[in-house]
């Protein structure tokens, strides 16, 4: 019987990986279409061409957005809802679970903070800024964080 328990309660976590996954894939496609919107209305409305308008609204995303995203991740792996607050009374895990509100705040404070200060010490070190670079060096952050945050989550699946 309790073998039975265990595969019924293992069955419905990966429906619910498939299903949180699936809600991911939704929300991103969703965002990618508001952002090429947005950058379509930003060349309508200034004198720039599509492909400028393109780059700034995307840029703006991979600069001051997305590295504190994945980082916030690390630091707070579990997310919850605006209005689940009572059932997350009795999880183990309520201290390390954010709404998307916060995490949206922490992502943009943390990108700030953290992508000038790897572009500094950087070319302190003697590595020229350029495009190329900035874009390989937020592009580093974003993999060490996924790193991080993939070791994280083991290591919380262990306790």
């Amino acid at each position: 019987m309790k073998m039975k328990n265990e595969k019924i309660n293992s069955s419905s976590s990966n429906d619910q990986n498939v299903f949180n996954r699936k809600i991911f894939i939704k929300r991103g496609v969703i965002s990618f279409v508001i952002l090429l919107f947005l950058s379509l209305l930003i060349g309508l409305f200034l004198s720039l061409r599509y492909l400028e308008s393109l780059r700034i609204v995307f840029g703006s995303v991979y600069v001051l957005f997305l590295p504190g995203f994945i980082l916030s991740y690390v630091f707070f792996p579990f997310s919850k809802q605006v209005d689940d607050n009572e059932n997350l009374e009795d999880d183990e895990n309520k201290e390390i679970a954010i709404d998307w509100i916060e995490r949206c705040a922490i992502s943009f404070a943390l990108s700030i903070a953290i992508a000038p200060l790897v572009v500094f010490y950087l070319s302190l070190i003697g590595v020229e800024i350029s495009l190329l670079n900035l874009i390989l060096e937020i592009l580093g952050i974003i993999v060490i964080s996924l790193i991080a945050l993939k070791f994280r989550l083991n290591r919380l699946k262990g306790k």
